[in-house]
């Protein structure tokens, strides 16, 4: 082992520090190795984010809690969401999809009532059955990519009304396509 001296130490050092110095200023230099491969890995780690979230919603996202405290009716735990959004002015709805027993089984335990096209009332026949309205309500309000409500014998509708809230919940049996919706009070006026 070669031993330095006190001159030839100092010389080392001052030539470490002078390539060190020189090094991060390169590294900031357009260009740069170090610099291009930092923003290779930003941009390699942002493209894998954005890929892995595809715009997944989620129970969360699409405040699965809300629905259910709003109509006191529970969810199925293997729901798949489609599609939701909150308009943050007094509307939010939901999309989802049921596997078929569970479609035939939320149907039954809430006591959902099968559409009728049948007209009440003579004013009724300027706007369509209670159900056709409500239908309607639902249709105007949710995303052209989602699947068109069906008025079928398949299909099912309830509505709960809360001091605060009006809740639709319409779904089809037999395709487990599920819409719903709240409208709720928009306190912030605008």
């Amino acid at each position: 082992m070669k031993h330095l001296s006190k001159n030839e130490n100092t010389s080392e050092l001052s030539k470490l520090k002078t390539n060190s110095r020189a090094e991060l200023e390169n590294e900031n230099k357009p260009g740069s190795r170090a610099k291009m491969l930092r923003n290779l890995i930003f941009v390699f780690t942002l493209g894998i984010s954005l890929i892995s979230c595809k715009n997944v919603k989620t129970k969360s996202y699409c405040e699965f809690d809300f629905f259910e405290n709003s109509s006191g009716i529970k969810f199925p735990e293997n729901v798949e969401i489609l599609d939701c959004e909150d308009d943050l002015e007094g509307l939010i709805w939901l999309h989802l999809k049921f596997d078929r027993e569970s479609a035939l089984e939320f149907v039954t335990k809430n006591e959902m009532h099968k559409y009728s096209n049948k007209i009440k009332n003579e004013l009724s026949k300027l706007y369509g059955s209670e159900d056709d309205q409500l239908i309607e309500s639902v249709s105007t309000y949710i995303n052209e990519n989602v699947e068109p409500i069906t008025k079928n014998q398949d299909t099912y509708l309830k509505t709960v009304q809360t001091e605060h809230q009006f809740v639709i919940y319409i779904i089809n049996k037999d395709s487990g396509y599920f819409w719903g919706q709240i409208g709720y009070p928009d306190w912030s006026g605008d």
